[in-house]
């Protein structure tokens, strides 16, 4: 095989396995979850985590003055871990870690702001 024609194998392996990736991406994406205090699982309250246009939104923050957030994410064997940290001006902050795997999201969240205690929640939700 010519080095001509295993650069250009080489190159369409790595073009084929980014837009496969490119499928999986969570971006454009809304997921239904059920969200807990983690000193408290019999109360859980219903959000929508929203990914779109690079940003990761909880629907339920809004009330309390939460924005939308820039978010990181990565893929590997067919999983999405994702993170973001979302913020209020009054509220302070939420940091959001948490996986999906097929149409299914689970994670944690923690929440902090000043003159409190840090309160770590639980997630689990899927695809809407």
């Amino acid at each position: 095989m010519s080095k001509m024609n295993f650069t250009s194998i080489v190159i369409l392996l790595f073009a084929f396995t980014c837009a496969s990736k490119t499928d999986e991406s969570l971006d454009g994406k809304s997921y239904q979850i059920l969200t807990w205090d983690v000193n408290h699982i019999d109360k859980q309250d219903p959000d929508v985590l929203v990914f779109k246009n690079g940003m990761m939104d909880s629907e339920a923050c809004h009330q309390y003055g939460f924005k939308a957030a820039a978010y990181t994410s990565t893929i590997k064997n067919g999983e999405t871990s994702f993170s973001g940290t979302i913020s209020s001006e009054t509220e302070g902050t939420i940091k959001i870690d948490g996986k999906v795997i097929e149409k299914q999201i689970q994670g944690t969240m923690l929440w902090k702001k000043h003159g409190q205690a840090d309160i770590k929640y639980g997630y689990k939700g899927k695809l809407k």
